[in-house]
């Protein structure tokens, strides 16, 4: 596939108030805003442990905290109606911090959500991420469970089952959620109608999801992708490395476009089944 064309958007503002720019020019069809992220970095991210749904594992470093603080200054005049959250503690910690400094005195109902929690590994919790390569050496990555776990096609299949069966039938336009890479790729996948496997390739071909990234996902009342902006960590600029504005789907030509400098290369910090 070949390398996007690239483009600058000026990311000032841009996450507090929903823009053509960010959104797409689809706003007057979207029934549903969708406000996507993941959480924030942890000890076993920077360690490369898997961490999986162990309740053990996934502590937020101090880094990871500042990330979601920055995140949370760049969110809090954006109007959300209702917040859905992994119930594993790296995920509500960030959800905490990002509704600390939100505009308003209104409380938002918030439900937690066990199809939002990442793959369960089952036995290869608490390995290091050679350990959990090495075990999936001679299978389908995507197909590949642990004992005692699931797979990726697994994760794609639950989470895209509560989206569409839990999450957008509730009726909320304005939905924050706040989960996991691997669940985040699983409903990205399933909106572009890319496979799980596409949805692991790097910037420009996939879907990264950086630590405290945002996906801008415009849906109409059918559920249908209109417009998205994934893995926009452009509040992190100033203080993390590798900030980027992201990218955004064509879904005509069904490509990426990806936004900012081409060497703007993000920092994987996460597991990843292709390397």
């Amino acid at each position: 596939m070949p390398h996007p064309q690239v483009a600058r958007v000026n990311e000032n503002n841009a996450l507090a108030s929903p823009s053509t720019a960010l959104w797409g020019h689809n706003g007057s069809k979207a029934a549903y805003r969708v406000t996507l992220v993941r959480h924030g970095e942890t000890y076993q991210n920077r360690n490369q442990v898997v961490q999986g749904q162990d309740p053990s594992q996934g502590r937020l470093t101090p880094e990871g905290m500042r990330q979601a603080q920055l995140l949370a200054i760049a969110l809090r005049e954006r109007p959300f109606d209702i917040v859905y959250c992994s119930p594993l503690e790296r995920a509500v910690l960030t959800m905490a911090l990002l509704l600390v400094p939100r505009a308003g005195d209104r409380t938002l109902p918030i439900r937690f959500l066990p199809e939002l929690m990442e793959i369960n590994q089952g036995v290869l919790h608490g390995k290091s991420h050679v350990e959990w390569k090495a075990a999936m050496v001679g299978h389908d990555p995507m197909a590949f469970s642990a004992a005692d776990g699931e797979s990726w096609l697994d994760v794609q299949a639950r989470v895209t089952r509560c989206l569409r069966e839990a999450i957008l039938p509730a009726g909320y336009p304005n939905i924050l959620i706040v989960a996991h890479g691997g669940v985040n790729r699983g409903m990205l996948a399933s909106l572009t109608g890319l496979s799980m496997a596409e949805a692991w390739r790097g910037a420009g071909q996939g879907c990264p999801q950086d630590n405290t990234c945002v996906n801008h996902l415009e849906l109409d009342a059918a559920g249908n992708l209109l417009s998205a902006v994934v893995n926009d960590s452009s509040h992190l600029a100033g203080e993390f490395p590798f900030a980027t504005p992201g990218q955004r789907w064509h879904a005509t030509e069904r490509r990426w476009e990806v936004l900012g400098a081409p060497d703007k290369r993000h920092r994987n910090v996460e597991f990843n089944p292709y390397g």
